[in-house]
């Protein structure tokens, strides 16, 4: 049984504790850390999000062993795990800490602001006796596993065209709005679109070069659409917002166009995943029983059981994946295509 910490019980957080009851055979939350009084006690009613467990509500926590200070925890001789789900801005801070007091480490993603930051949390990975993953839960999603398989094997012919979206209101869930501050989320880019990066190094590997315009809200970014380049007979596009008005909510989904059928998934629709095939018929693949939260956390798990480091999702591609959403920022700025 792995004892668990959790720093952090807003919408991430609670969706990540939901996980851990499901797996309860394997790993137990022991402790739990967030600043705010009522939070720590399980009274998450108040806490919102866009997807999953979208709306919290009041939890019993039993015996598990409140902290108000992060630091506190990661003393704590029960706590063998440590799940991060802060602030963007607090990650590097948390997970070196961590990986020094000896933990295992799961922090959601991105791994941090910038590419020194990574860096530096990727230097105490590489000297630290746990394990560490970033949570990129979209490459455990099970339409997203699929689409990964399908490119892989070649089972509808070549991939000749690909468009990622993840679009999105407003989020205004936040505590005291910290999403919405560039400074400690790193804006839409690298909370929201940062999935898509992750995601498409994961698809088809780093690209020659990235093209993308962006459009501002009070100087930050809160849309940007960008252009992948690999190669003269695919097309990449990837689109990630979160500037719709509220009645929008959360969308994500994929086109793929093979050259013997297209695949699409839409969450906002509720339909299944669809292959569309070159005969005119249809086909609804069956997909596993669990979401990306639940599979990635099972997964980091079966890491540790084993004695192994990620390689589904491993520290150096989530640095990639910051720095390919830079690197669009960078092209939007200049207004010229980045050389990756």
């Amino acid at each position: 049984m792995i004892g668990v910490g959790l720093i952090g019980a807003g919408f991430i957080g609670r969706n990540h504790f939901n996980q851990y009851e499901k797996l309860g055979q394997r790993a137990k939350v022991v402790a739990l850390c967030d600043k705010e009084p009522q939070r720590r006690a399980g009274d998450w009613s108040g806490v919102g999000g866009n997807i999953g467990d979208a709306q919290g509500t009041k939890r019993d926590l039993g015996d598990i062993k409140p902290y108000a200070e992060w630091r506190d925890l990661l003393a704590d001789p029960k706590v063998q795990m440590v799940d991060i789900c802060v602030p963007t801005y607090l990650h590097p801070e948390m997970s070196i800490a961590a990986l020094d007091a000896g933990k295992h480490v799961l922090c959601e993603k991105p791994m941090a602001l910038t590419v020194e930051a990574c860096d530096k949390v990727l230097s105490a990975a590489a000297k630290a006796k746990g394990r560490f993953m970033i949570a990129q839960c979209i490459r455990f999603w099970p339409e997203c596993v699929y689409l990964k398989q399908a490119i892989d094997d070649k089972r509808f012919g070549k991939l000749k065209a690909l468009s990622l979206r993840r679009q999105a209101s407003t989020p205004t869930y936040s505590l005291n709005d910290w999403i919405l501050d560039p400074k400690l989320s790193g804006g839409a880019i690298l909370d929201l679109h940062v999935h898509d990066t992750d995601w498409a190094l994961h698809l088809l590997g780093t690209p020659q070069t990235i093209t993308a315009q962006v459009s501002k809200r009070n100087g930050s970014p809160d849309r940007v659409h960008s252009l992948w380049y690999y190669r003269p007979d695919l097309v990449l596009q990837i689109e990630g917002f979160w500037d719709m008005p509220s009645a929008f909510g959360f969308n994500m989904g994929f086109t793929a166009r093979f050259e013997k059928a297209a695949v699409m998934f839409e969450l906002s629709n509720g339909k299944p995943l669809t292959v569309f095939k070159e005969d005119g018929s249809t086909e609804t693949p069956t997909m596993g029983p669990n979401d990306g939260y639940f599979n990635e956390i099972d997964y980091f798990l079966g890491c540790i059981e084993r004695g192994a480091g990620p390689n589904v999702s491993t520290p150096g591609e989530s640095r990639e994946a910051v720095r390919m959403a830079l690197l669009e920022k960078e092209s939007a700025k200049t207004g010229q295509s980045a050389r990756v």
